[in-house]
């Protein structure tokens, strides 16, 4: 009779095992291109609406994740909100590290919003972004003057609400190839764990 009931045990807990796998289906790839063409205002996005938002009060506001200006970009956190946002680098580069970052590290270092020093044309001016994502392109010499070139990096951020996602920054050019548009693939995960798939 302990055998039975053992082993009925055992069959019920591989079968709530089998349902909790069930429920939760793996995490759909996105792809997002935010016109960030104004050089004095932000745009807002939301991983959760999976769209840009507007937002009236950004240092207070917990309802956006990134922040972008030109090729500047935000968390909302640090100085600049008052969420837990942050990013942190993986060093893994393009479609290939996109796949490969199924979790995230607990060796993953994050970094909040703070005043980073930026090139402009005349010399330099400070702006409060995120160190880590200021990492995604490099400015590049091209024919016609320079050219923002998406270094490939996947990022890790965390969101305003402490939920993960990562991200990979593609573009900053559109289909007529005005600058300002930067494309975005990333994988959200709305249940707060840092599984990415």
């Amino acid at each position: 009779m302990r055998k039975i009931i053992y082993l009925f045990l055992i069959i019920a807990g591989l079968t709530i095992s089998c349902n909790k796998e069930e429920s939760n289906p793996p995490i759909q790839s996105e792809t997002f291109v935010i016109n960030s063409t104004g050089s004095t205002t932000w745009k807002y996005f939301s991983f959760a609406k999976n769209d840009t938002i507007t937002v009236s009060d950004p240092l207070t506001s917990s309802e956006w994740d990134l922040a972008f200006q030109r090729y500047r970009i935000k968390t909302n956190g640090g100085l600049s909100g008052s969420g837990s946002g942050s990013a942190a680098n993986s060093y893994q580069k393009g479609q290939t590290g996109f796949d490969a970052l199924k979790i995230i590290p607990d060796t993953a270092t994050f970094s909040n919003d703070g005043s980073v020093n930026v090139a402009v044309q005349q010399g330099y001016t400070t702006y409060i972004v995120n160190p880590e994502l200021y990492t995604w392109f490099s400015i590049e010499l091209a024919a016609l003057g320079t050219q923002i070139v998406p270094s490939d990096y996947i990022f890790f951020v965390k969101t305003a609400n402490g939920k993960y996602a990562k991200v990979w920054f593609k573009s900053y050019y559109s289909a007529a190839n005005v600058s300002g548009y930067v494309t975005f693939q990333y994988k959200y995960q709305s249940d707060g764990s840092k599984k990415l798939e």
